[in-house]
C-alpha cells in the first residue's frame, strides 16, 4: 500500500506541471500554490481513521476481531480494552497506552499472535513452549526452535526455562542481535544460555566506538601528570629490615 501511495503521489505531481485547470490557461500546479495561501491550518492531531470497539481478552490472551483473533500481552487477560481497526492493521488501547499492534488480516479465522506477549507466562510453564502457536510463526527465525530443541535434548525442562530467559533478551537487545547471537553459539554447537550471553555482551561492546584522544586534543594538565615511583625502602622500618 506504500508503494502504490508513493507511485500515485508521483503520477499526480507529474500530471499537475501539465494539466491546465478548466476554463484557464493555469497549469494545477499553478493554482495549486495559489490556493495554498488560503487553507486553514491541519489540525495538530492526526485523524484516526478507524473504527472502535470494545473487545474482552480471554484466558489465552487473545481478542476475537470480527471472525481473527489476535494476541495481547498476558497480564491483560480477563480484561476489557478498546481496539481501533485500521485498514492495515489493528490496535489495541488499555489505559490509554497502545499494548499490542498486529497487522489486520482480511482472511477468516486466523490467529494471529506475537509471541512477546507470552513470556511472563511460559516462565511459570516453560514446557508449554514446545507447543505455543506464537513460537511456531513463520516471523520466529528457524534458527529459535532449532536451538530450542538442542537445550531441551541437553538439559530437558531446564533447557526449556533457560531458552525462554533468552528469548526475553531481545527486549534489551533486539531480535537482530539475539538470532545473530544464536547462529553464531550453533556454529560453534555450543547450546548453553551462560555461552549465548556472553556472545551478547562481546556483540554489544563491538558496537561502543572507541576513539584515540589525539595528543593536540589531551589537557596540558594530564601530559604534565606524572607519578612517583614509591621507594620501597621505607617499608624496611615495618619489617625490621627483613627485606628480599
Amino acid at each position: 500500500m506504500d508503494e502504490l501511495n508513493d507511485h500515485l503521489l508521483k503520477w499526480c505531481l507529474k500530471d499537475a506541471e501539465q494539466k491546465t485547470v478548466p476554463h484557464t490557461n493555469e497549469k494545477v500546479a499553478q493554482m495549486w500554490e495559489k490556493e495554498k495561501e488560503y487553507l486553514h491550518p491541519l489540525p495538530e492531531k492526526k485523524f484516526e481513521a478507524c473504527r472502535l470497539v470494545s473487545c474482552q481478552v480471554n484466558k489465552t490472551s487473545l481478542i476475537t476481531v470480527e471472525t481473527n483473533q489476535y494476541s495481547i500481552p498476558c497480564s491483560y487477560v480477563g480484561q476489557g480494552v478498546w481496539v481501533k481497526i485500521f485498514v492495515d492493521r489493528v490496535s489495541v488501547v488499555a489505559q490509554n497506552q497502545v499494548i499490542a499492534e498486529h497487522p489486520r488480516s482480511y482472511e477468516r479465522n486466523q490467529m494471529i499472535t506475537n509471541l512477546d506477549h507470552y513470556l511472563e507466562a511460559l516462565l511459570k510453564k516453560p514446557r508449554a513452549i514446545r507447543d505455543a502457536h506464537a513460537f511456531q510463526s513463520s516471523d520466529i527465525p528457524d534458527v529459535f526452535r532449532r536451538f530450542h530443541r538442542k537445550m531441551r535434548e541437553h538439559e530437558g525442562a531446564s533447557g526449556d526455562r533457560k531458552f525462554i530467559r533468552l528469548l526475553l533478551l531481545h527486549r534489551e537487545i533486539g531480535m537482530e542481535k539475539l538470532t545473530q547471537a544464536l547462529l553464531e553459539a550453533e556454529q560453534a554447537q555450543i547450546y548453553r544460555y551462560e555461552v549465548v550471553h556472553e556472545i551478547i555482551q562481546r556483540l554489544s561492546n563491538n558496537c561502543l566506538k572507541i576513539q584515540d584522544l589525539s595528543k593536540e586534543k589531551t589537557p596540558v594538565n594530564l601530559l604534565d601528570y606524572k607519578i612517583q615511583k614509591a621507594n620501597i625502602a621505607q617499608y624496611g622500618q615495618l619489617t625490621g629490615g627483613q627485606m628480599k
